[in-house]
């Protein structure tokens, strides 16, 4: 069973909120991370951390760099799914934490 899109945003929404103590309405597809959210370069890198463990992906420095919106990490996971690259839990299909 794939992980859907909307699971995609619900975890990623999630983990923002969780690890940044952002405000649920305030994370949107359309949201720069550094302008609108105010995540600064070691932001960055923590939110990069926790989604690799959550989700048991990789990503390199060069994917890295071109997350700019929520929505871009809603891409990037979406193609990593696509692409056979993540792990989730069985129960609901969820990504597991």
């Amino acid at each position: 069973m794939a992980i859907t899109r909307e699971e995609i945003v619900e975890h990623v929404n999630r983990t923002l909120v969780e690890e940044f103590e952002l405000q649920l309405h305030d994370v949107t597809a359309d949201k720069r991370l550094r302008e609108d959210l105010e995540l600064d370069s070691l932001d960055a890198v923590d939110m990069i951390v926790a989604l690799e463990k959550s989700l048991k992906i990789r990503v390199d420095e060069d994917q890295a760099k071109l997350i700019r919106t929520v929505g871009d990490i809603y891409d990037f996971v979406e193609k990593m799914v696509a692409s056979g690259k993540v792990s989730y839990g069985t129960t609901g299909g969820a990504p597991s934490e």
